[in-house]
């Protein structure tokens, strides 16, 4: 448990709590027994409570995991008093909490604000490697690399969904925030919570480009894909319409009958193979003209 304190409010940040912690936390704030029994762990679902001195509510955000190459959803809950930030999670978030200053928080809500927006921020910086992959991509898509390309969108559009479906959950907790907060503290209330509402729309403005990028690349990736293999195909077609008439005279030729013409005559072979030679070409050609190999 680490405290925190601004001129009139202070700041409590608990990683796994303890029983004691949560004890703590029952004694100094009054909680609800559902509302301890919910710190213990993660939450299965992101709300907003209202109580006589508290708000109890649960925010949800991405973390990238580099080892699986996406986005896992991160909780962390917050108790608000009207002098006290208090915020519980589960996971280590030392590194993204080491750079965030409170100082200047003259009440609760200006350090709930801080803290939600450094949140936010977070969020936004880790959007930046979907950009950095997204532009990758794009200096792959017309190098003929689309089988490589094609894992590279995979593994984006994957991380794309599991960040967005993490951030969705914020929006009706803000906004659910900005309603109960009006109440909670006075009119002033509305211009900060309403500023959070907004970063997160930023937000989300981002992720749907990222995602209507990263199909537009898909679609054209998937058509590059389809040609060449219309070209395979048209290649392979040719050749087998080619090669067919040839290996029916060769055929004919090997039944060697008494009236198989020409084998009985000098040379008769290299004729034969001369013959089928002049008429590959010739027929080459007529399928160049076409446009048709």
């Amino acid at each position: 448990m680490e405290i925190k304190k601004t001129k009139s409010a202070r700041w409590i940040d608990m990683a796994r709590p303890s029983l004691k912690d949560l004890d703590f936390l029952k004694k100094e704030f009054g909680l609800h027994p559902i509302i301890v029994d919910e710190l213990k762990g993660p939450s299965a679902r992101a709300r907003v409570e209202s109580h006589r001195n508290y708000l109890y509510f649960i925010y949800y955000f991405p973390l990238y995991d580099q080892k699986n190459e996406t986005s896992v959803r991160s909780e962390i809950d917050f108790i608000v008093t009207k002098n006290t930030v208090v915020t519980v999670h589960y996971e280590s978030l030392g590194e993204i909490f080491k750079d965030l200053s409170i100082e200047g928080s003259g009440s609760s809500l200006e350090l709930l604000h801080k803290i939600v927006e450094h949140l936010i921020t977070f969020e936004e910086r880790q959007l930046r490697h979907v950009r950095e992959k997204i532009e990758s991509v794009s200096k792959h898509l017309f190098k003929g690399k689309e089988k490589d390309v094609l894992e590279r969108i995979a593994f984006l559009k994957r991380d794309i969904s599991e960040y967005r479906i993490a951030v969705r959950l914020q929006e009706p907790i803000l906004k659910s925030l900005l309603a109960k907060g009006n109440e909670f503290w006075d009119a002033d209330a509305e211009i900060y919570l309403n500023d959070l509402v907004g970063e997160h729309l930023k937000i989300m403005n981002q992720v749907q480009d990222y995602r209507e990028t990263i199909t537009d690349f898909e679609d054209t990736n998937n058509q590059l894909m389809n040609l060449k293999i219309q070209t395979a195909m048209k290649v392979f077609t040719s050749l087998s319409f080619l090669t067919f008439p040839f290996v029916l005279i060769a055929s004919l030729f090997a039944m060697r009958t008494d009236d198989t013409p020409f084998i009985h005559y000098a040379h008769a072979f290299w004729y034969i193979v001369g013959g089928m030679a002049i008429l590959m070409i010739a027929l080459v050609a007529y399928f160049r003209k076409r446009d048709w190999f």
